[in-house]
């Protein structure tokens, strides 16, 4: 049985995290500087943008702003980010509730039923926060911002590889 769960697990390009271990980055069958998390291509993009021009540039290449839809994707999402940025620092999602205040829609329109907010968060600080990022620290938790703050991104396809 554990040779079936680790043969699945390769032909869908990652191993799953055990004992504690992050998620091992493969390219899978994503293009070159992607990687692939079951069946998803993900890249981490280090030039600061604002959201919106960050969410243009992942649209612009098929993607866009990674949406999250579970503990072991947030998990692989924190080893995307601190393997170009071992301090984990501030980095876009794609979770906005610019749309209509408090209610949270990821950019590529899937449903945001996942969540991994950092204590106290979302506040809306100033009553002008409506962008997510990954907060630095230990877990790379989200916490919402002014959209127009310029900041790393990851753009993810939809559904299939780009």
């Amino acid at each position: 049985m554990l040779l079936l769960l680790f043969l699945s697990a390769l032909a869908l390009g990652s191993l799953p995290p055990s004992h504690g271990q992050q998620p091992q980055l493969q390219t899978g069958n994503c293009d070159t500087s992607w990687f692939d998390y079951h069946g998803r291509c993900y890249k981490y993009v280090a030039t600061p943008m604002t959201w919106a021009d960050a969410e243009l540039h992942c649209v612009s290449v098929g993607t866009n702003l990674v949406s999250i839809h579970n503990l072991g994707e947030q998990k692989f999402i924190e080893t995307l980010i601190r393997n170009f940025d071992p301090a984990g620092g501030w980095t876009w999602i794609g979770l906005s509730d610019i749309h209509k205040e408090g209610h949270w829609m990821w950019s590529d329109g899937s449903a945001a039923k996942f969540s991994y907010w950092l204590g106290g968060q979302p506040d809306n600080a100033g009553s002008n926060e409506h962008c997510v990022h990954q907060h630095n620290g230990e877990e790379l938790k989200w916490n919402d911002l002014p959209c127009s703050r310029p900041l790393a991104f990851v753009c993810a396809s939809r559904n299939i590889c780009p």
